[in-house]
């Protein structure tokens, strides 16, 4: 396992992880939370609207669970793995946003002025909710079953997408007002570490070091 393991994290698509993060990390740093989340709100058209409404499911808790629990009818290894990977994952990010962060609010409530004055882009059918912003549950989530599967498929351009993929999911994040670009970098990053510290540490002993 840890040959394989080892040259999955010198895999083309941490590059790409490591690119879009640093992006986000810049973009943070030019506009801050608040200017990134009026200038994407100001982007706003009927197509996206609709895009990041849906695609924004994919990072939902129950949806990654489905993936996880069809992965170990497939693979009782590899859905194993991932199921520890999620749960260890919810748990972590739900301590987080309510119990260490309980005091970050989202963008809702920032630009509350906004939405009642017309200001403010809003999409039909998403509902937006105030507290518990910080770290985002649904981008950890997508990047936590995302980088899990990376570690193990054998496909090489396979987990570029996976990768492009997960990132998407977390815009739409910011796209639909729920989290702040802080939450969702968060996000990212807890959702990927969690998979490569189960697939070390928990998976072996599991499965007695047995190769992936």
């Amino acid at each position: 396992m840890i040959d394989r393991f080892s040259k999955n994290l010198t895999s083309y698509h941490w590059l790409l992880w490591g690119f879009l993060f640093l992006l986000g990390i810049l973009f943070l740093a030019i506009f801050q939370n608040s200017n990134f989340s009026i200038i994407v709100n100001a982007s706003h058209n009927n197509f996206l609207d609709q895009f990041f409404k849906y695609i924004t499911f994919l990072g939902d808790g129950r949806f990654v669970f489905i993936i996880a629990l069809i992965y170990l009818f497939a693979n009782k290894k590899y859905g194993t793995s991932i199921l520890i990977s999620l749960i260890i994952n919810t748990i972590l990010i739900q301590v987080l946003k309510r119990v260490v962060f309980s005091n970050q609010f989202r963008p809702s409530f920032y630009f509350k002025n906004l939405i009642e004055d017309g200001s403010w882009n809003l999409i039909d059918g998403v509902e937006l909710y105030e507290k518990f912003s910080f770290p985002s549950g649904h981008t950890a989530s997508i990047f936590c079953l995302c980088m899990s599967i990376c570690i193990f498929i054998k496909r090489k351009y396979f987990p570029l997408l996976l990768i492009f993929l997960a990132y998407i999911v977390g815009f739409s994040r910011i796209y639909l007002s729920q989290h702040f670009l802080t939450d969702v970098l968060a996000g990212a990053f807890i959702g990927s570490l969690i998979p490569i510290l189960t697939f070390k540490y928990i998976e072996p002993l599991l499965f007695n070091k047995n190769k992936i």
